[in-house]
């Protein structure tokens, strides 16, 4: 056999070069399937977006000091859509963003279920919230006069609301099928409970809404039927009983914060599961969309008997730290704080419920006002609730 005195190319002096390039940081950060990843980009941009809408209300609160507009009548618009931001942009992924990083790691699963369906929920819900921040800014969002911009912020809520809702089955499957053996359901931690609890109630109501919004799209309604709308088939998610929702993992976050931090277990466990149930099952509100149905006997029930739960749940935890050793630190403080404006929220919903039960009003409050009164309530309690299990993973979230 004859040898040829060359080489070839390749072989001479790697002269053929493989240009080829792996993905860039962005590339495998938007196509990871790993659970921890995920939940830290939807923790960081739901604090952005809530750092604006929290802005964007205290503009809007300015402008309301006035009759004519301290700021030029912005609050018509700014308001609403920044009590919908505070909702859909900040706490409900703030706390599906615990749901998403924490819940995997207590139940032992090396992965979230569905690990890129997790992925798609926190890129689809950020789509969807920087198409509600543009409508908000071109007179859109809730209760602006532009159509287009108004059919975009319309559009954008169902986006969110779906993404959220797909994030909700994700954390759902993983405490029912990714438990180790011998993990019984009612062994698994609180936060995990919580989560597996308001999965079904987030998950229906926000079908429901996001039937209202594809109504809204379909129809072609202009700003002012958008408007509509909102008040006739959305804006039941921001009152009593279905603002309780908003709420229901504060619970989760507030027993794991105080049984780590003090060392105590909870006794018995069963029934501050069953607390936190009740709670969720008090704050499924799908069945209060149209008006007739508030204020009637059920709904008062359902409003006045949301307050058991939460006093059950703050009494227990309130003996736990009183048998164990409380230490000074953030998380806890915070959990706890949120738990009693928690009790705002309730007491407000019961002021409402009194004050309307049967025919009249006993004190002739403002119903308007009691019902931002309880959404703010409930809105603080989540962000402190969601701040609460950030500071108390953090070495989890962030190593």
């Amino acid at each position: 056999m004859a040898l040829t005195e060359t080489r070839p190319e390749t072989e001479r002096g790697g002269d053929l070069r493989d240009d080829r390039s792996g993905p860039s940081q962005i590339e495998r950060l938007i196509g990871t399937g790993d659970h921890l990843a995920n939940g830290r980009v939807l923790l960081g941009f739901s604090l952005v977006f809530s750092t604006l809408s929290a802005v964007g209300l205290g503009l809007a609160a300015l402008d309301r000091t006035t009759d004519e507009g301290l700021l030029g009548g912005i609050s018509d618009v700014l308001w609403p859509s920044s009590l919908v931001g505070l909702v859909l942009m900040g706490v409900m992924p703030l706390l599906l963003s615990l749901g998403i990083s924490i819940v995997p790691l207590q139940v032992g699963s090396p992965s979230i279920a569905f690990p890129r369906a997790a992925s798609l929920t926190v890129w689809t819900w950020l789509i969807g919230a920087l198409l509600f921040v543009t409508s908000v800014v071109i007179d859109g969002g809730v209760g602006g006069e532009d159509t287009d911009a108004a059919r975009i912020g319309n559009l954008s809520m169902g986006v969110m609301m779906a993404a959220l809702a797909l994030g909700m089955v994700c954390v759902a499957t993983t405490v029912l099928s990714h438990r180790p053996l011998g993990m019984t359901l009612a062994r698994v931690p609180f936060l995990s409970w919580s989560m597996l609890v308001a999965a079904p109630v987030w998950i229906l109501s926000m079908g429901a809404a996001i039937a209202h919004v594809f109504l809204g799209q379909i129809t072609g309604a202009d700003a002012a039927g958008l408007a509509a709308n909102f008040d006739e088939g959305i804006a039941w998610l921001l009152r009593a009983p279905s603002v309780h929702l908003i709420a229901i993992p504060v619970l989760g976050i507030a027993a794991d914060a105080v049984v780590h931090l003090t060392g105590r277990r909870l006794r018995p466990h069963g029934a501050f599961q069953g607390a936190i149930a009740a709670y969720a099952v008090l704050s499924f509100g799908v069945w209060a969309q149209q008006p007739q149905a508030l204020h009637t006997v059920v709904w008062t029930v359902f409003v006045l008997a949301a307050a058991l739960p939460v006093l059950a749940t703050l009494g227990g935890l309130g003996d736990t730290l009183r048998r164990g050793k409380v230490p000074a630190l953030a998380a806890l403080g915070a959990s706890l704080v949120a738990l009693l404006l928690l009790l705002g929220l309730v007491a407000a919903s019961a002021v409402q419920a009194l004050d309307t039960a049967g025919s009249g009003q006993l004190w002739n409050l403002r119903t308007d006002l009691l019902g931002e009164t309880q959404l703010l309530f409930a809105i603080a309690a989540g962000l402190l609730g969601g701040l609460a299990g950030l500071a108390h993973w953090s070495e989890r979230l962030f190593g």
